[in-house]
């Protein structure tokens, strides 16, 4: 998995979870990991924005979903304006 930079394109809001502790021991395993392997310090919740971000993204259903909802969306208003239009010239 490759870290990359914070996304500023929306405020930050924060997500309070209670995780297992079997997989906080992994997480934290896995952060001992990415500083042995990439010689760079960093933390769990670094690593598990990153690891969400990373889940959401490559999820094809979620992201064929979210295609059809703002195509559709999109669609709505074009025919909206095609309408709106349409109706100006009428008058």
């Amino acid at each position: 998995m490759k870290l990359r930079l914070k996304d500023k394109d929306l405020p930050p809001v924060q997500l309070r979870l209670t995780l297992p502790g079997s997989l906080k021991a992994s997480l934290d395993e896995y952060v001992g990991y990415l500083h042995d392997s990439l010689h760079r310090e960093t933390d769990a919740k670094e690593v598990a924005i990153e690891m969400l971000k990373h889940f959401v993204e490559s999820d094809r259903d979620f992201r064929g979903w979210r295609s059809k909802r703002e195509g559709g969306a999109e669609r709505l208003m074009q025919r909206e304006e095609k309408n709106g239009a349409a109706g100006a010239m009428r008058s």
